[in-house]
């Protein structure tokens, strides 16, 4: 009975004691561009998808090179742990230059059709206005 009542009381208390929820309009925030999806603004849209996934990507390089750096510091001398670490480093370091690369040459395509990668992108801040 007593595992019946502490299963029970918790759910009770849920169901009872309910708290006033207030609707907050999604499109009020600095991504409301991304609400009023059409024809004429998926561009937008099509341009900070990339500058996230380009954003992602070199910080994954980044963490990358930082690992290939830790590496090599605990390696203790080791021959094949250096070896190990120095191709983690110049891996890192490859990729972003083809990060970097492929950004500019898809910047270059899409300014010879006219369009933007970057043209609504919003970077917060800490203090929640933006950077943009």
């Amino acid at each position: 009975m007593k595992k019946a009542i502490a299963l029970v009381t918790p759910a009770a208390v849920f169901l009872t004691v309910t708290v006033p929820a207030f609707a907050v309009d999604a499109c009020a925030g600095p991504y409301n561009h991304l609400c009023a999806l059409s024809s004429n603004n998926i561009g937008s849209i099509v341009g900070t998808v990339i500058a996230l996934i380009f954003a992602v990507a070199i910080l994954v390089a980044l963490l990358y090179l930082v690992w290939g750096g830790f590496k090599w510091l605990t390696s203790g001398g080791d021959k094949q742990a250096v070896a190990s670490a120095r191709e983690h480093i110049v891996a890192a370091i490859v990729g972003l230059v083809i990060i970097f690369l492929s950004y500019l040459v898809l910047n270059l395509i899409l300014q010879f059709f006219g369009l933007n990668t970057l043209s609504n992108v919003v970077i917060p801040n800490i203090n929640g206005s933006t950077a943009f």
